[in-house]
């Protein structure tokens, strides 16, 4: 699993280091995954406020799309999927 944090590390833009994330960015695949409200996420990830802030702004400026294809793709190419 570490190595696809470094490469959803890579793809990530903003001024802060991606580990900053992480914990939102976690949140945010389980309540994808669940299909829970946002206020239900569990205190594990960080403030659900948090995640839902990050979610909407990687979203508008798609780096969430990078996010999600740019690791599949290098998987894909190397033959892993």
């Amino acid at each position: 699993m570490a190595f696809l944090w470094a490469r959803i590390a890579a793809t990530a833009k903003g001024g802060r280091l991606f580990q900053h994330h992480r914990g939102a960015t976690e949140g945010i695949i389980y309540r994808c995954r669940t299909g829970i409200a946002w206020r239900d996420m569990p205190a594990r990830f960080g403030s659900w406020k948090t995640a839902w802030k990050r979610h909407r702004r990687f979203r508008g400026d798609g780096t969430w799309d990078k996010i999600l294809t740019e690791p599949l793709a290098q998987s894909d190419a190397a033959g892993l999927i």
